[in-house]
């Protein structure tokens, strides 16, 4: 077969893949979005980005923080419990009042992914960009001007040197052999709208 031959072939077949990949991906976030729900009530913080609603966990959707051991070093090489901080900062924002998540979407650990408000009406807080925009946890797939906003003004984690949550979490389950499960098919579609640029939430 001429090389322009195979250079056309190579190309229609590569057009053909990416609009199925596309296929499955809208039909996949389609079904997601028609089988949203939410949920509603007083909220008890987990850490930075976890909280437990009407007894089960909550992950905020598109931001990450630190876990609770992280730690973050500050220039004179002391040490800051910033995993701790960043949990204290969710309670400050929630402030007892009620707390309204929706999603359609678990993580790799079957904690249900929300976007989360605290409050209701004109005085309510979006608790995943607010989280971001302090710089109490770093953008995961959506939410990344709120962190270059933070990361500019060194606000929060950004004051210090820090690891960011997931290269944290590999490898301390690298350095324990602890075993991290499989992202299945919700991580695959939130990887494939994050790529082609619609808010997702990493795993």
């Amino acid at each position: 077969m001429p090389l322009m031959g195979r250079g056309r072939r190579r190309v229609r077949d590569l057009v053909t893949a990416a609009l199925l990949i596309g296929a499955v991906t809208v039909t996949a976030a389609a079904l997601q979005d028609w089988n949203s729900r939410t949920l509603e009530g007083t909220a008890v913080v987990t850490d930075g980005d976890t909280i437990r609603l009407m007894g089960e966990p909550v992950r905020l959707r598109g931001i990450d923080a630190p876990e609770l051991e992280q730690l973050c070093i500050g220039g004179d090489g002391a040490e800051h419990a910033c995993g701790r901080l960043s949990s204290a900062y969710l309670e400050t924002l929630i402030a007892a009042r009620p707390v309204a998540c929706i999603g359609h979407d678990t993580d790799r650990y079957g904690r249900f992914l929300g976007d989360c408000r605290a409050g209701a009406g004109a005085t309510a807080t979006d608790l995943n960009e607010a989280m971001v925009a302090s710089g109490w946890a770093v953008a995961y797939g959506d939410h990344e001007r709120a962190e270059a906003r933070a990361r500019g003004d060194k606000r929060g984690l950004w004051a210090w040197e820090f690891e960011r949550p997931a290269d944290w979490r590999r490898r301390v389950a690298a350095e324990t052999g602890e075993s991290v499960p499989a992202g299945g098919a919700g991580a695959f579609v939130r990887r494939a709208r994050a790529l082609v640029g619609w808010s997702g939430h990493n795993e």
